[in-house]
């Protein structure tokens, strides 16, 4: 790779951790803060305790999210958010139970995408342990 493109290896690594991030800190942030909207969610899907469930899984998401972002604890933040997204996938978006086609559709893409996110996470815990650009843990 051309050394000029190894100048901007700091300035991808923090732009894809913010934009990796920030859906984890804005989503968790909306569990504590508008929990109405989840709980309900959680109970239309079936998630005993939706509530409480609501309120773990909020801050697991906003710490893992901030722990990713910031570089702190990284490997300890992939794996919260990977505890969240990995069963979250089958017990939120279980597409092989939806008869109506466009909703078996909708949460096949959802359950895939989660699936994807949680895949993420554990490339994050595995490079966890390495000098990260811009990381208050350097």
């Amino acid at each position: 790779m051309p050394d000029a493109l190894w100048a901007l290896y700091p300035l991808f690594h923090l732009a894809g951790r913010v934009l990796f991030s920030l859906f984890f800190v804005v989503f968790g942030l909306q569990h504590l803060l508008r929990p109405a909207e989840i709980v309900e969610y959680f109970r239309q899907k079936g998630i005993p305790g939706p509530r409480p469930v609501a309120f773990v899984t909020g801050l697991m998401l906003t710490a893992g999210g901030a722990m990713v972002l910031t570089g702190w604890s990284r490997f300890v933040g992939a794996g919260l958010l990977f505890l969240v997204l990995f069963p979250g996938a089958f017990a939120l978006h279980a597409f092989w139970h939806e008869t109506d086609p466009a909703t078996r559709l909708s949460e096949r893409a959802q359950f895939f995408m989660t699936l994807g996110l949680a895949g993420a996470t554990l490339f994050v815990a595995y490079y966890g342990w390495e000098v990260w650009p811009a990381s208050v843990a350097n």
